[in-house]
C-alpha cells in the first residue's frame, strides 16, 4: 500500500462543512448522525480525518533512472524521489566497455564492529534518498555470473555530505545534499620512481589473497574497489631501480587494528635501508 494523499476533515459524510458532529455526551455519538449544533443540551462533538491510499502490486517497480556517470561527473537526484510518499533508495552498478563482466545493483552493507564479525558483516537497509544523515557507507556489487561465496565483488563507499543554504521560516536549516562515490580504498605514490604494488586481503584461515596488482608511477593514485576494506588488508611495495622491501607486506587498513605508518626498504645496490 502506499499513500496518495494527506490527512484531511472527512466533510463528504455530514452536512456540516467544518465536519464536527454533535451530542449531548461523548456516549451518544453516532457517526455520520448528529444534532443541532446550536442547541445548547449538546457538550460533546466528534470530526473524522482520512486519508487515502492504494494498493501497489508486488511485481511493480517504481524506479528512477540517473542515468550513466562518468568519472568525475555530477547529476542531480530528481526531485520526484523526494517528494512523493514512498520511498526511493539509492543504488549503484559499475558500467565499462573494458569490463567484460555483469555486476548486480549494489547492496548497502554494515561494517562489522566487534572483532569476531570481521569478514561477516551483513547486508542492511538500502541508502533511502528522503531520509540522509551525514555519514560514510560502504556499498557492495557483486559478479551476477558468479556463486554467492566465490564472486567477484566491487567496493564503493558513498560519502553524504550536508551544505546549509538557507533557513525556512522557522529557522530551521534547508540543506543542500551532496553524495559522493569514491572508491574504499587509495594509494598514491609519492616516491621519485615507479613501483610494483599488491594489496593481500586477509582471510579467516590467514592466507592472503590478492585484491589489486600493478605498477603506478611516481606522482600517481590509483583507485582500488576491489579490497574488502571490513577485513585486514595488507600492501606490498616494490620500488624500481633496485629497491627491496624489508618486510614482504606490512598491514594498511584494520578494522580494529592500527595500521602500519612507514614501509621499510633496502637498496639491493648499496644495502642502504
Amino acid at each position: 500500500w502506499e499513500w496518495i494523499d494527506d490527512w484531511h476533515l472527512d466533510t463528504k459524510s455530514i452536512s456540516n462543512s467544518d465536519g464536527w458532529i454533535y451530542a449531548p455526551d461523548v456516549e451518544s455519538l453516532r457517526w455520520p448522525e448528529s444534532l443541532d449544533p446550536k442547541d445548547s443540551c449538546n457538550s460533546a462533538r466528534q470530526r473524522k480525518w482520512l486519508r487515502n491510499r492504494k494498493l501497489i502490486v508486488d511485481d511493480l517497480k517504481h524506479e528512477i533512472s540517473v542515468g550513466l556517470l562518468q568519472p568525475g561527473e555530477a547529476a542531480p537526484l530528481p526531485l520526484s524521489g523526494l517528494t512523493q510518499s514512498i520511498q526511493y533508495f539509492l543504488q549503484l552498478r559499475p558500467g565499462s566497455s573494458e569490463n567484460p563482466y555483469e555486476y548486480s545493483w549494489s547492496t548497502l552493507v554494515d561494517r562489522p564492529r566487534l572483532s569476531e564479525d570481521v569478514g561477516n558483516g551483513e547486508q542492511c537497509s538500502n541508502l533511502c534518498v528522503s531520509a540522509l544523515s551525514e555519514s560514510e557507507e560502504l556499498l557492495c556489487c557483486s559478479e551476477m555470473h558468479g556463486t554467492s561465496s566465490g564472486s567477484h565483488k566491487l567496493w564503493y563507499c558513498v560519502s553524504i555530505q550536508a551544505t546549509e543554504i538557507a533557513k525556512d521560516v522557522r529557522s530551521d536549516a534547508i540543506q543542500d545534499w551532496c553524495l559522493v562515490v569514491k572508491s574504499p580504498l587509495t594509494i598514491s605514490n609519492f616516491l621519485p620512481l615507479a613501483a610494483e604494488y599488491s594489496v593481500l586481503e586477509m582471510q579467516s584461515s590467514g592466507h592472503f589473497l590478492t585484491c589489486s596488482r600493478g605498477v603506478f608511477l611516481s606522482g600517481k593514485t590509483v583507485q582500488i574497489h576491489s579490497a574488502d576494506i571490513r577485513k585486514p588488508l595488507f600492501l606490498s611495495l616494490l620500488p624500481q631501480r633496485g629497491w627491496l622491501p624489508v618486510h614482504e607486506a606490512v598491514l594498511i587498513s584494520h578494522p580494529q587494528g592500527n595500521p602500519s605508518k612507514t614501509i621499510s626498504l633496502r637498496s639491493s645496490i648499496s644495502g642502504r635501508l
